[in-house]
């Protein structure tokens, strides 16, 4: 049984992989949050979106508590928006999700005016002075990318030559919390996937703008509708099941 993985993960799990532990538990809580709202209807579903991104912050935070060494070398920090310069793939219900959230907040004039101007490219239309504008909905694959060295993420996604000098850039990306977070990913769509819901991942900004001012896109969603266009998909999100 993985060391540091807290009971309440375990219910109906069955035996954990001691290397893959934390990303089980991760799996099966959204699992269960997911399945539970799903006979609920559309707004409940909804709402679960952001009980599974909090379960997978608490995942990741119990697992660099048991294993300090995880993140220890993660050179991600307040003002470094480097990740942000490249498209950002995020799941059905997340952008349903995050389309809502943006409808509701009366403070969100700006940031819907950035999403319309916004014509593709590379740089995320919600990074706004080096942050992240919609820092508390972000997408799981934002949350997930932890990486050892800033000049790597210049090079790769800004395409900006790095500083000259230094020690050698460490390219690698740290492992532990891409698997956290994908699992909570693969653990969200599962149930939605069993209902004959579309479960595509999607290019998250374009995806956005499609729903955006569709309030009515997540019943219909629920309903076995397809509320996104073909060309803001990009695969499956279901893995193999267990």
């Amino acid at each position: 049984m993985a060391k540091g993985v807290p009971l309440w993960y375990k219910r109906g799990m069955g035996p954990i992989d001691p290397e893959r532990g934390w990303s089980h538990a991760a799996l099966h809580a959204a699992h269960d949050i997911i399945a539970a709202a799903l006979p609920l209807g559309a707004d409940a579903v909804i709402a679960a979106v952001a009980a599974c991104h909090r379960t997978a912050e608490r995942v990741w935070a119990e697992a660099r508590s048991a294993d300090p060494a995880s993140a220890a070398d993660a050179a991600c920090a307040p003002g470094c928006g480097w990740c942000c310069h490249q498209p950002v793939e995020a799941s059905t219900i997340e952008v349903l999700a995050i389309a809502a959230w943006l409808r509701e907040r009366p403070d969100a004039a700006l940031l819907r005016s950035r999403l319309a101007a916004w014509s593709g490219g590379r740089i995320c239309p919600f990074l706004v002075e080096g942050g992240c504008a919609i820092y508390s909905v972000r997408p799981l694959k934002c949350r997930g990318l932890y990486q050892p060295d800033t000049r790597w993420c210049m090079a790769t996604f800004a395409k900006i030559d790095p500083p000259e000098g230094g020690p050698p850039i460490r390219h690698r990306a740290l492992i532990l919390p891409r698997h956290v977070f994908d699992a909570v990913g693969q653990g969200m769509t599962r149930p939605l996937y069993r209902a004959g819901l579309d479960c595509s991942a999607l290019v998250f900004a374009l995806a956005l703008k499609a729903v955006l001012d569709r309030p009515e896109a997540a019943a219909a969603w629920v309903r076995g509708e397809t509320p996104f266009p073909d060309l803001v998909r990009l695969h499956g999100w279901i893995e193999a099941a267990d």
